[in-house]
């Protein structure tokens, strides 16, 4: 038997300990797939722990939607709409499987007087957006308010110029990171074998064809696996990783940074505003705090990010145009965080807003698999497409292997 051979063989090897890969070595796992899980960090320490905390359907995709069917783009306007439904149809899965790591909330949308976004614009959004909530089994249903003092009952301290009503919709709330542990500690559950600090370093195909070698670094010590598939779900670190191995042509992701503002609570209900810039962002209220975000810029590499002085400003400006008697400063910021929306790359230069953020799979000439753009709302899904295409192949080896997922059915 050769040294190689001696190597433990997995069925897969996924890498990235975010919430990608989290999701897809439990839905592995769950199929009796032998997994190994490889994360370079801590389990949710890059862009899965520093998101915005909600599991949403997008409610903004619903007007580009309408904007798509305006320019005459049909298929556009489609595309957005089932990527609404298809959001929201997994939250109320993760609400059912996590109920103490995911929860619903209401959010208040304003509306004013003159704003890009007016009365009949938000009611009718928000009215499409509760719809398809319950057509996806989310049977909750907006509140309207109409007029200022109904709105500042539920959240004073907004500005009153211009205020003329609201709706308050339903979305839900995440324990992000709390959400990756548990999907993790459910493929370990099932067998998986989940590795922190744990650096790849290398990849190839053996000569047989039939398996990879995989290198990686673990406690200053150099470590090698063997698996038949690798799935690279490394996120906002995939092309990074692809480079370290020799293996880039092209880029896949465009990485789009984000960053939130966290300051003590002064919201009771989380609420989505419009910048003057006319990009939504959001307060979110989030135990004692409340968090502030999000922005959009280009960023290329994930191990030099932080918040700007520029973002800072951008998001004080906002808070500051909403809620004028707050008088924020940079002194009341309790923390700060920024994370990349690891986006699958478009077609032609494309603002930060407008790039889609549907996941994407895709597949290089060494068959290796790399999972593009997943997000915390859609990673079941994400998951359950991957491990869907690895199992024909798998089966012929391991009949044990289970051809359906699970993952919508068991608690985590």
């Amino acid at each position: 038997m050769s040294p190689q051979d001696r190597l433990p063989l997995y069925d897969v090897a996924v890498i990235g300990g975010g919430i990608a890969g989290a999701g897809i070595a439990r839905d592995a796992a769950l199929r009796n797939l032998r997994v190994i899980l490889l994360e370079k960090n801590t389990f949710g320490s890059g862009t899965s722990g520093k998101s915005s905390k909600l599991i949403h359907g997008g409610l903004r995709y619903l007007e580009t939607a309408w904007n798509d069917l305006c320019r005459g783009n049909p298929a556009g306007a489609w595309k957005n709409f089932r990527f609404v439904f298809l959001s929201l149809k997994e939250s109320r899965t993760l609400r059912r499987i996590a109920p103490e790591l995911v929860r619903p909330i209401p959010i208040l949308v304003p509306f004013y007087k003159n704003s890009r976004r007016g009365p009949a614009g938000v009611v009718a959004g928000c009215l499409l957006y509760a719809l398809m909530a319950c057509l996806s089994g989310n049977f909750r249903f907006p509140r309207f308010l109409r007029g200022a003092e109904r709105v500042l009952k539920i959240l004073p301290g907004l500005r009153p110029e211009g205020l003329q009503g609201g709706v308050v919709i339903w979305d839900h709330l995440a324990d992000d990171r709390g959400l990756v542990e548990a999907t993790i500690r459910s493929a370990q559950a099932s067998g998986a074998e989940a590795l922190e600090r744990a650096e790849v370093t290398a990849w190839r195909p053996e000569k047989s064809g039939d398996a990879y070698e995989i290198e990686f670094r673990r406690e200053g010590k150099s470590e090698k696996r063997r698996a038949r598939k690798i799935v690279n779900a490394s996120g906002p670190w995939v092309d990074k990783l692809r480079a370290r191995v020799g293996k880039v042509k092209e880029d896949f992701l465009t990485p789009v940074a984000g960053s939130h503002l966290v300051f003590k609570k002064f919201v009771p209900h989380s609420v989505i505003l419009e910048a003057e810039d006319r990009r939504i962002f959001f307060v979110i209220a989030c135990g004692e705090v409340s968090r502030v975000g999000t922005t959009e810029r280009f960023h290329a590499d994930p191990d030099t990010l932080a918040v700007t002085e520029e973002e800072i400003g951008y998001l004080l400006a906002a808070l500051a145009r909403y809620f004028p008697s707050g008088n924020f400063d940079r002194s009341q910021i309790l923390s700060t965080d920024c994370g990349i929306r690891p986006l699958a790359k478009p077609h032609g230069h494309t603002a930060p807003g407008d790039i889609s953020r549907e996941h994407r799979i895709r597949v290089d000439a060494e068959g290796v698999i790399h999972a593009l753009g997943v997000k915390l709302t859609d990673h079941r899904r994400a998951a359950e497409e991957i491990v869907d295409g690895l199992v024909p192949e798998l089966q012929r080896s391991n009949p044990q292997i289970l051809r359906k997922t699970r993952t919508h059915r068991l608690l985590l």
